[in-house]
């Protein structure tokens, strides 16, 4: 699975995959949803941040846990707190 592009930047609260809405690509699955705004979540950033990738590769799933790692590694390369909370929870939520 490859994670192609990838930018989180302040918005709305919407994701895009693949130039198509993030819930129609994700074929509308909770799980994989959640798992992809979990880092902003955390950081009650959700409302405020929007998502844009590019992927290519794997299933669904994959896809899903690469998005997810973008969004926490740009998180921590922006802010080094953040860095912290974020893998302070996701170490106990492991």
């Amino acid at each position: 699975m490859q994670l192609h592009e990838f930018f989180l930047v302040p918005g709305k609260g919407r994701i895009k995959i693949n130039k198509v809405s993030g819930e129609k690509y994700l074929q509308y699955n909770t799980n994989y949803l959640t798992s992809i705004w979990a880092p902003l979540e955390v950081l009650n950033l959700k409302d405020t941040m929007d998502i844009f990738a590019i992927v290519k590769g794997g299933g669904l799933t994959g896809q899903a846990d690469a998005i997810k790692l973008g969004v926490a590694r740009q998180l921590c390369q922006i802010d080094q707190k953040k860095s912290i909370n974020i893998k302070t929870i996701w170490l106990f939520n492991s």
